[in-house]
């Protein structure tokens, strides 16, 4: 398989993601759960399926239910093969990868008592032109366009 040759190599999320605009999307249904101030979305992924993420602004709770998956937390690790149920932690900014050996479940967990999915990302999601001015360290130009204030935590 294509896919599992990805996990043999250094990986460069940039290009793994423009390849995989190149083919027909999977169709990955979603539920979205809200209660007592938490916001739980949860997705099912098909086996045999190579699935991307978005960059989390934070720290972010990840429950694996159900399935199997090659999963790379970040370009500078080797892929880890989990088994569900598993609850796992991600780094901020992580932008996970993933190969798909079983039917699977996933969920991510946040706080919020918002319910608008829109504003929820905006909230939790750092997109990759914000990530690249961090990275860069830009954060004058990162806080310009997020409204962020630095004064405090820095």
């Amino acid at each position: 398989m294509k896919e599992l040759e990805l996990f043999k190599q250094q990986l460069d999320l940039k290009v793994i993601e423009a390849e995989m605009k190149e083919h027909e999307p999977v169709e990955i249904p979603e539920t979205h759960t809200f209660a007592g101030g938490v916001y739980i979305r949860e997705i099912f992924i098909p086996a045999g399926t190579l699935i991307m993420g978005k960059r989390h602004r934070g720290k972010t709770c990840n429950i694996l239910m159900k399935g199997e998956l090659l999963l790379y937390v970040s370009e500078e690790d080797k892929p880890a093969h989990i088994k569900g149920p598993l609850v796992f932690e991600s780094p901020a900014n992580a932008k996970k990868l993933a190969f798909c050996l079983s039917d699977a479940v996933f969920m991510n967990i946040h706080p919020t008592e918002k319910t608008d999915l829109k504003e929820i990302e905006e909230e939790f999601i750092i997109t990759e032109e914000e990530f690249e001015m961090l990275e860069g360290g830009n954060h004058a130009k990162l806080d310009e366009n997020t409204g962020a204030d630095r004064t405090n935590s820095e």
